[in-house]
């Protein structure tokens, strides 16, 4: 791999998720030496895209309406060879991954920013990859995927209205006195709301649980 760590770095992004993708810039935009020259809704307008040529990095969605992920790749790989390509889905496709192992110079991850952000720094901008590591024990996870989705579904099951609307109004920016003020409760049970649920969910901080309501969808909710 490439090593970019003194110059900018330039991406294109391909999300069909608006929030998801909202985050994701943010997250990559918190790094001084990256910057976002394209930032698209499906793969139909990245390749529309294709004739500036000004990305460094293409991170697309594997899924997406109109055009999806595999289709863009494909197109992009019709002319260039050498940009990097990060694509990722919500759970490990062995049918998608056998495709692009095909594909010079694709890397196919979990839909999560954090694991994103790690293959960036650690695999794709540096020289020590250890993003074969990563793939073996990502697919090998397949056989235990509806496993874990399922004790996934439980473990939000179990999150409660309350809790719902501290996620979502955390995720919206609101400080801890500010989302009691609107749901009527104190600071103080606010914050014991928040360690509460980031020990359940097996998170770190309330920075995580924004993560979180991204990642599953509750800034959606109705509640």
């Amino acid at each position: 791999m490439r090593n970019n760590s003194t110059n900018l770095v330039r991406f294109s992004i391909a999300e069909s998720d608006y929030y998801f993708k909202q985050f994701l810039i943010k997250m990559l935009l918190e790094n001084p030496f990256y910057s976002i020259v394209n930032d698209c809704n499906n793969g139909n307008e990245l390749i529309n895209r294709l004739y500036r040529k000004q990305e460094d990095i293409f991170i697309l969605n594997l899924f997406m309406p109109i055009l999806s992920g595999i289709e863009a790749i494909k197109f992009i790989r019709e002319t260039n060879n050498t940009v990097p390509i990060l694509t990722y889905s919500d759970t490990y496709q062995e049918d998608m991954a056998n495709l692009i192992a095909d594909i010079p110079n694709v890397f196919y991850c979990q839909k999560n920013s954090i694991i994103i952000k790690d293959l960036l720094r650690n695999c794709i901008l540096s020289e020590n990859s250890n993003y074969e590591d990563y793939k073996k024990e990502w697919a090998s996870q397949s056989q235990s995927v509806q496993d874990y989705m399922e004790r996934q579904k439980r473990e939000q099951q179990d999150i409660s209205v309350t809790e719902i609307q501290i996620i979502k109004l955390s995720y919206e920016g609101y400080s801890n006195k500010e989302i009691g003020d609107r749901i009527n409760l104190s600071a103080r049970t606010i914050d014991t709301y928040i360690t509460r649920l980031t020990e359940k969910l097996g998170l770190k901080s309330k920075l995580d649980l924004v993560r979180f309501c991204v990642e599953k969808g509750y800034y959606n909710s109705s509640i």
